[in-house]
């Protein structure tokens, strides 16, 4: 499967974004991905489910909560949403990197379709790529960093030839300023 990745440098400790990436309910808050966080508990920990409302949508769906390890790594991931095509299950992943300047948040989509909704993954990973920068500088910036973050992205269609470029150790994808 399709996937992005992004980051953004915060002038803010781990614990602090951690902190708040663990409430399901600030998702609403940054997030293109999820519309609200109508019920659940606050404190995240690995299995806990929570009832959300996605944009465009009219049913509620499950949000699940499938690894957490405190300050470094968190994921979500949702309960297939059912569409005419067959279902899409968004999986949201979130790695704090501690360093002098702040924390370097990173967030990988991982768009898992089935059905007729394989044929649209292009389209998926085309939209989440367009809006997965703007929604880390609008993270960032909830948390109160207003000093221009900068913000890369990554693309990554599967497989291992598409992981890195010719072989200079960065990232394949340009980073998006």
């Amino acid at each position: 499967m399709p996937h992005v990745s992004a980051n953004v440098q915060v002038s803010r400790p781990a614990e602090e974004i951690f902190s708040f990436l663990r409430d399901p309910r600030n998702l609403a808050e940054w997030s293109s991905s999820i519309d609200r966080v109508i019920e659940g508990p606050i404190a995240t920990a690995l299995g806990d489910e929570y009832t959300c409302k996605f944009p465009g949508r009219r049913r509620t769906h499950r949000l699940r909560c499938t690894a957490s390890t405190p300050v470094e790594y968190l994921a979500f991931r949702g309960a297939g949403m059912w569409t005419p095509l067959g279902r899409h299950s968004p999986e949201l992943e979130f790695r704090l990197s501690p360093g002098l300047r702040g924390t370097t948040v990173t967030v990988s989509v991982k768009p898992h379709l089935d059905g007729g909704m394989i044929i649209l993954a292009p389209l998926v990973t085309m939209a989440w790529r367009r809006d997965l920068p703007a929604e880390l500088r609008c993270l960032a910036e909830l948390l109160g960093d207003r000093t221009g973050t900068d913000t890369d992205t990554d693309t990554n269609a599967g497989g291992p030839a598409a992981d890195r470029d010719a072989g200079d150790g960065r990232d394949a994808a340009p980073s998006v300023r």
